[in-house]
């Protein structure tokens, strides 16, 4: 006996499926945003010598997909680097945390062309 697949139901349960996890990806890329901002703050106010918390990647470029394996990327300059890791790794996102204090390599430079600052005196 064949059995008949139903094509059109299938692919309306695929769209929904989708739609869902656009939509979940769309408020887990809002909650890293706001995470990020909190632990910049939290950065600065901990050690006054940041002079700049920088954004950037996949949470911060929403032409970049953003999955629930995303991480967020902060870029530093100023302050102490160990003092600033030990405060990111309590969040319950994972954070990459790059110190680019004197940096005038190309990615160091993509990030203060195309990131988003956080925080800045």
């Amino acid at each position: 006996m064949r059995q008949v697949i139903d094509v059109s139901a299938y692919a309306n349960r695929l769209n929904r499926e989708n739609d869902k996890y656009d939509k979940e990806m769309a408020r887990r890329r809002r909650e890293a945003k706001d995470e990020a901002e909190r632990i910049a703050s939290l950065l600065r106010s901990q050690d006054p010598e940041i002079t700049q918390i920088w954004g950037f990647g996949s949470v911060f470029e929403d032409s970049r997909p953003f999955s629930e394996n995303s991480d967020i990327d902060l870029a530093l300059e100023g302050g102490n680097y160990f003092k600033a890791f030990k405060i990111v790794e309590r969040s319950s996102f994972k954070i990459d945390l790059i110190d680019i204090t004197d940096k005038d390599d190309s990615f160091a430079s993509l990030i203060r062309k195309h990131g988003k600052p956080l925080v800045s005196i």
